[in-house]
């Protein structure tokens, strides 16, 4: 069917606002350290799915279960937690729970872009605030703080910089902002030396975002989940689908909750020590690496697009932000968590630097 003569139109919001997406290289790449997904689950994980039978297929799901682990584990009431379809999920609803053409959102950047992205389709004004790097900007965002600020993001440790907050920036925000959520992101917390969740969590009008898509190796699962008040994560079961995910997703993400945790400790402790060493190799190659306390490092480059091409034909995949232009001369690299990838990734780092030293 043709699209002439079509009188359909998108909403403001929508109109010129395109879909997420991660460049691609046309190589084959075998070597994806451009996702920040963690170390795949056991294989032994899937056999659950065979165990649920047809009856997960055929009934729609319930959340109740994989919320109440969930909120034992962090010490908390059942409806004090939601479950999302991936923490992307999670943070779209607290936008569209608290955002709107009148509110502001105040979001230190660069930071994850789905959150700017979907105050623009609510129609709110997102503030920026400048975070290239360090400590959070807590007293630029403490100085753009209006009566209509309707939520202000907490992305720590921060996409795609590494840099976090500490507990008391939280604690300051949610004093100076009473009317405003507090929508602090924790995807990559497991990875942190604080685990901001406790702080978060005695506050009136904060959330924390967490997911099972980094530490865990679950991205393929899409299952997040939020921590809050009981009214505010009342606002968010209302704000999506009543079905956000999957039985066999839920499932078998309660079974790696239950069983995984050495597992995903030790997976952790891996990558500290990757990051550690990634950083010092990308510094000694002469790029502009940031300190990191993700399961990434950010490094500038003299030509980013080059060494992306020379990883590229590596059949290494890194993370490129083409169109932004704060992050243009910026790569994001995965740490893989295993030695065998790590030692690939730091010989192909040199072998790009010898072929193309000013690239760097």
């Amino acid at each position: 069917m043709s699209d002439e003569g079509c009188s359909v139109r998108p909403s403001p919001a929508v109109a010129g606002v395109q879909a997420y997406q991660v460049p691609q290289f046309p190589a084959r790449i075998d070597l994806r350290l451009d996702g920040n997904e963690g170390v795949a689950p056991p294989a032994e994980l899937l056999e659950l799915a065979v165990q649920l039978g047809p009856e997960a297929l055929r009934r729609y799901p319930s959340t109740r279960e994989l919320e109440a682990l969930l909120a034992a584990r962090y010490g908390v009431e059942p409806e004090r937690v939601i479950v999302t379809a991936g923490g992307d999920d999670a943070l779209a609803r607290a936008c569209f729970s608290t955002l709107g053409p009148q509110r502001e959102f105040i979001l230190p950047m660069p930071t994850f872009e789905m959150l700017d992205r979907d105050a623009h389709l609510v129609g709110a004004k997102v503030v920026a605030v400048d975070w290239p790097a360090g400590p959070y900007p807590t007293e630029a965002v403490l100085r753009a703080i209006s009566p209509r600020t309707g939520a202000i993001g907490v992305v720590t440790p921060n996409n795609p910089t590494g840099a976090v907050a500490a507990a008391a920036d939280v604690r300051r925000l949610a004093v100076a902002a009473p009317q405003a959520l507090l929508i602090v992101d924790l995807a990559y917390g497991e990875f942190a030396d604080e685990d901001l969740t406790p702080a978060a969590l005695e506050l009136p009008n904060a959330i924390v975002v967490r997911t099972f898509s980094k530490a865990w190796g679950l991205a393929g699962l899409r299952v997040g989940y939020a921590l809050g008040p009981a009214e505010i994560i009342g606002w968010l079961r209302a704000a999506g689908s009543p079905y956000p995910t999957g039985n066999l997703s839920l499932a078998l993400a309660a079974r790696q909750l239950a069983t995984g945790d050495e597992r995903m400790r030790a997976f952790v402790q891996r990558i500290r020590v990757e990051r550690v060493e990634l950083y010092q190799l990308l510094r000694r190659l002469g790029a502009d690496a940031l300190p990191s306390q993700a399961n990434f490092v950010l490094a500038r480059f003299r030509d980013a697009r080059r060494v992306w091409e020379g990883l590229a034909t590596r059949g290494i995949a890194v993370r490129a932000f083409w169109g932004r232009p704060e992050l243009e001369t910026a790569l994001r690299i995965t740490c893989p968590g295993e030695a065998d990838a790590f030692a690939r990734l730091c010989a192909a780092l040199e072998a790009v630097k010898a072929a193309d030293a000013e690239a760097f």
